[in-house]
């Protein structure tokens, strides 16, 4: 996983960090009122605290911790829901179980165990699956930024004549162009578009839009690029394109400042 900018994220903390008050807040008091029946004040406060300290733990875990990988942390989601389970269940045997009700789940080691693991799992899950919102926000709020200026298209849209039909693209869409012959291929995100143009006329159309030739058979959008080498470059759609020499000087003055060599 990709982690864009934070600049939806830190806009929002404000507002999340209220909201994680309130409802801790709102936790402790309804786990207090709870205790106070078998417990007395002091004891039943410093449990709620302690319940609520159990959740929000569990949820920066996931927040924090576990959306800094790339792809889900099966092993770091399972290993953490294991320790608060043992951790909660050692707080269940060594003390509810001797105060609360028979009837409550904590009498029953087996039937504790699985509730105390299954819960850790899901508060886990939770703080991870609200991380990955907020990425999903910036990265929504950094292409609109990319692709618009005072409410109109950055880069207006590209008109190619493509099997019979006026195609209009937008520059930003575009991944790369590669020739194929007398035809260029125009590569977006979703699929290619084939048109019957020369390589050099469509490098000098799209010079304005900060489109940059990589190779004689090659045109890429710099904005799609994710990662390179002094040889190839990778895009957005994991395909891999080849540097020539001859245009190797004047692109890496183009990504070497915006983009961080492999």
């Amino acid at each position: 996983m990709n982690t864009p900018k934070f600049s939806i994220k830190w806009l929002r903390l404000n507002s999340l960090g209220k909201k994680s008050v309130f409802w801790s807040l709102l936790l402790t008091l309804a786990a207090w009122n709870y205790y106070r029946d078998f417990f007395n004040l002091l004891e039943a406060l410093l449990l709620a605290l302690l319940l609520t300290a159990e959740v929000v733990g569990m949820l920066s875990i996931g927040y924090f911790k576990l959306s800094k990988s790339k792809k889900f942390p099966r092993l770091q989601f399972w290993s953490f829901a294991l320790a608060f389970t043992v951790l909660r269940f050692l707080i269940v045997y060594f003390i509810l179980q001797h105060y609360l009700p028979d009837w409550t789940v904590f009498h029953y080691p087996a039937r504790a165990t699985v509730f105390l693991f299954v819960t850790s799992a899901i508060f886990i899950f939770l703080g991870y699956s609200y991380s990955i919102y907020e990425w999903g926000l910036a990265a929504k709020q950094e292409y609109v930024t990319l692709t618009k200026n005072e409410g109109e298209p950055l880069q207006p849209p590209l008109q190619i004549r493509s099997e019979g039909k006026t195609v209009r693209l937008l520059p930003q869409d575009i991944v790369y162009l590669e020739a194929k012959g007398e035809y260029i291929n125009y590569v977006t995100y979703t699929k290619g578009y084939m048109c019957f143009k020369r390589m050099k006329a469509a490098e000098d159309e799209l010079k304005v839009y900060g489109f940059h030739r990589t190779h004689r058979s090659f045109i890429v959008n710099p904005i799609n690029i994710t990662s390179f080498s002094a040889t190839e470059l990778v895009m957005r759609d994991n395909r891999t394109i080849p540097i020539s020499k001859t245009y190797r000087a004047s692109l890496m003055e183009v990504l070497q400042p915006k983009t961080k060599e492999i």
